[in-house]
């Protein structure tokens, strides 16, 4: 398992010195609890952990919302954005026109600013004003739950939950796991990881340990990914995060007829609203998915159920 402060300090690293200087003063014990790091121009520095939300200013203290003082500025927001693209903006022009940059540790800088459109395209974006860092976190275990309960009955896997659930830290886990031999045979695991936050890969390497048998396919469009993967890597697993287009559904499928079992995730605040998401119904009725696990807000499992018995 990876070293959680020595993490958070390669993030901080690439955040600039502003951001640096301040959250340095932050208390160890306080740091391995931060979730995400918002950075908006004329606003403090603001920390979210799982339960709580607080206002950072430069000087490293706890400040009020509207602390003018110790706001950051737009040009901090550039500067910090400069660092964030590692001071070559131009090689991350297509991570930036799709929203976001992953930076070592597979930690994931979402990007608010003013869209550059081409015949119906975005192709730039500038004026950045708002940064999102979203701190990734590596549990070894997470998807123990989920492991015992297919073991016996191996299928489809759908990891079902409200944002910042920890869905994606499941199927991380779970990739791992599969790729390790804990489902009882090891399984050739391919991760399809569209926003390349699964595997956190940097430089071409992933930042998460995803198991010994586990490739990924990074960036790709998870439809793309996916049938590329059957065509050419062979798996048994394949892993992607965000799950729900009819163009997924159709890969899906096509993996399944290939004999590929799928594991993903899909946003739902619990059973009423997933059994209304059309994609939901087709893959179950296909039987691409036979296990659904439902998270909560406090990233834990709340429950593990047959994927039928919620369309009967």
């Amino acid at each position: 398992m990876r070293d959680e402060k020595m993490n958070f300090e390669i993030l901080l690293s690439h955040l600039g010195q502003t951001v640096q200087s301040a959250l340095a003063l932050v208390s160890e014990p306080e740091t391995e609890k931060i979730r995400e790091i918002r950075l908006t121009a004329e606003r403090p520095i603001q920390v979210v952990h799982r339960d709580k939300m607080r206002f950072i200013g430069k000087n490293g203290r706890d400040c009020g919302e509207f602390s003018k003082k110790q706001s950051l500025s737009f040009k901090n927001i550039q500067e910090i954005f400069a660092a964030v693209c590692e001071y070559s903006v131009h090689t991350y022009r297509n991570e930036i026109c799709e929203g976001f940059i992953t930076v070592e540790g597979g930690n994931r800088v979402g990007i608010c600013g003013t869209a550059v459109y081409d015949q119906g395209k975005i192709i730039n974006v500038k004026d950045i004003s708002a940064l999102n860092v979203r701190v990734s976190h590596e549990i070894f275990g997470a998807a123990d739950p989920v492991c015992e309960a297919i073991r016996d009955n191996i299928g489809g896997v759908l990891i079902a939950g409200p944002p910042c659930s920890g869905k994606t830290t499941i199927l991380r886990d779970f990739a791992r796991q599969a790729g390790n031999g804990s489902l009882g045979t090891r399984c050739h695991v391919n991760i399809v990881d569209e926003r390349m936050e699964i595997a956190g890969v940097y430089h071409g390497v992933p930042s998460f340990d995803v198991g010994s048998t586990t490739t990924v396919l990074n960036g790709y469009i998870k439809s793309d990914g996916i049938i590329s993967a059957v065509r050419s890597m062979a798996p048994d697993i394949i892993v992607c995060d965000e799950f729900g287009g009819d163009e997924d559904v159709f890969a899906s499928l096509y993996a399944m007829k290939s004999g590929v079992i799928m594991a993903a995730s899909m946003h739902a605040f619990g059973e009423d609203e997933l059994i209304k998401k059309k994609s939901f119904i087709e893959t179950v009725e296909a039987g691409i998915f036979k296990w659904v696990v439902f998270m909560d807000k406090s990233c834990s499992v709340q429950k593990i159920l047959r994927a039928e018995e919620l369309i009967k």
